[in-house]
């Protein structure tokens, strides 16, 4: 009632005067306080009264322009409640378009989670995946090691017997020739006593070059042997930095992805730049700039927030990789 008059207090005033017209008129037209004259005799007798054309015209005509106030009022009355039910009804379609949009939203926001879960589950077989490759790698070079050590140990033994046996056979040549030349010796001591010297001298010479020659091919051999076995350390160290160096990088790219947020307006697919980054002993970020942009302005400066956000970036444990990783570059593409 109280918001019907604030809303249209002029339809109410009109209402209030047409009532007050109507009621004035009942009292005014009709003498209700007249008692009857008494008749005094059986004659009838016409009594009339004289009423004014003019105010009971003047009168009808207000009653008229009440009337019309009235329904004037009421038209107003009836339009403002037919705009004031447009308006709600236009509010609840808006509302309705509103919550519309908003499950869209949240259906949206529920598919792309789904899909990131999805991609970082694949994320994390593949990188199972490349891990047990690497462990089978390593097994399968430490197989090879191992084979190859007692390959070795057994060409070491072969050398020790064929030594041996090549020594025992030059001490057995050896002390025929000396017994032949203690019996020429003593069968021409004189005359050949210069030949036995030369051919004393001889021998030396001979076991001289035999020793040389043995001593030549056992430095050989060590030789071979270290350089086989510093070529498989360094294959295998080779082998276990590249798998760290490529845990730490991937490492970096994970904890950089987490800690970025897509700027506003870039929303299409493909965005990506490639990002310089200069670390402290400890993986703190000391210096980050974007060496070739995506294009987008926007999203150069929030993959620049993100490697500062991520401070300290992943380290690898070993000190010959850390100097590598002082300065680093890598190219940043979300998934």
């Amino acid at each position: 009632m109280w918001s019907l008059l604030r809303r249209n207090p002029l339809a109410v005033v009109l209402a209030v005067a047409m009532h007050a017209v109507i009621i004035a008129f009942l009292v005014v037209g009709v003498d209700w306080l007249k008692p009857p004259t008494p008749q005094p005799s059986k004659v009838a007798v016409v009594q009339a009264r004289l009423v004014d054309q003019n105010k009971l015209d003047a009168q009808l005509h207000k009653l008229d322009a009440a009337k019309q106030q009235k329904q004037a009022a009421a038209a107003v009355a009836r339009r403002e409640e037919q705009r004031r039910l447009a308006e709600l009804k236009q509010r609840r379609e808006q509302e309705k378009r509103q919550l519309a949009e908003l499950e869209r939203q949240r259906k949206e926001q529920a598919r792309r989670a789904e899909r990131e879960r999805r991609e970082a589950k694949q994320k994390a077989e593949a990188e199972q995946r490349r891990l047990a490759e690497l462990e089978k790698q390593r097994a399968e070079l430490k197989r090879k090691q191992t084979a190859e050590k007692q390959r070795l140990a057994e060409l070491e033994r072969k050398r020790r017997l064929e030594e041996r046996q090549r020594k025992e056979a030059a001490a057995k040549a050896a002390a025929r020739k000396k017994a032949e030349a203690e019996r020429r010796r003593k069968e021409e001591a004189a005359r050949k006593k210069a030949a036995a010297a030369r051919k004393k001298a001889a021998a030396e010479r001979k076991k001289a070059e035999e020793e040389k020659q043995r001593a030549a091919a056992e430095a050989k051999a060590r030789a071979e042997r270290e350089a086989r076995q510093r070529e498989l350390e360094a294959q295998m160290q080779a082998e276990q930095d590249a798998g760290e160096r490529a845990q730490v990088i991937a490492a970096i790219r994970d904890k950089v992805e987490r800690n970025w947020l897509r700027p506003p307006g870039t929303s299409e697919r493909g965005l990506k730049c490639t990002v310089r980054v200069r670390l402290g002993n400890s993986g703190s970020v000391l210096l980050v700039n974007v060496v070739k942009s995506s294009g987008n302005g926007a999203f150069d400066r929030s993959v620049e927030a993100a490697v500062r956000k991520a401070d300290p970036l992943p380290m690898p444990e070993s000190p010959r990789l850390q100097a590598e990783f002082r300065d680093i570059t890598f190219e940043f593409e979300p998934k």
